[in-house]
């Protein structure tokens, strides 16, 4: 499978990582149903949160079927050029630390967050549930990306042509 033109490896799954992944997800499902189905967190934020966390999974797939789904949602094409630019300037400051914080989570790995000034800042404009729910729809669209990423893989792999990193 070849990369993303900006060099970008797609993020794939081994078992034992899939398994834990929707193990975190599953617990997960009462905010979950709150986020989508309840409308916990506006659509077009939670769109937008999910084409910035395809495009650091480098899942192509899934940034594209977001990003019409943002387009539904009412973000404009300038907004989506400016995700795509990770351009502050296009959105107010509780929408850009949102995703930048979907963002930062995804490239950590949900690992512990170590508290500093950022999370300072972060704590200022969103309150905690809204960064819970920020961090869940990152989990899930991470689940989703990498299961897409791993499937999209297989036939590298079955030509003896892994993606890098991948097991």
């Amino acid at each position: 499978m070849a990369s993303r033109s900006s060099g970008q490896v797609p993020r794939v799954y081994t078992v034992p990582e899939l398994v834990a992944d929707l193990g975190s997800v599953l617990m997960r499902a009462p905010a979950l149903w709150a986020i989508w189905m309840r409308g916990r967190l506006p659509r077009a934020l939670r769109e937008q949160i999910i084409v910035a966390v395809a495009r650091v999974n480098a899942c192509r797939m899934c940034e594209h079927a977001h990003t019409r789904m943002a387009l539904e949602a009412g973000v404009s094409d300038a907004e989506l050029a400016a995700l795509e630019g990770m351009d502050p300037s296009a959105f107010n400051r509780r929408t850009w630390l949102a995703i930048g914080h979907a963002r930062e989570r995804t490239k950590a790995e949900f690992a512990p967050i170590v508290e500093d000034a950022s999370q300072k800042d972060l704590g200022e404009a969103l309150d905690a549930q809204t960064r819970n729910d920020v961090e869940d729809v990152a989990r899930v669209m991470t689940v989703a990306n990498r299961i897409a990423n791993t499937l999209n893989a297989l036939p590298d792999r079955c030509r003896g042509k892994p993606v890098p990193e991948s097991r």
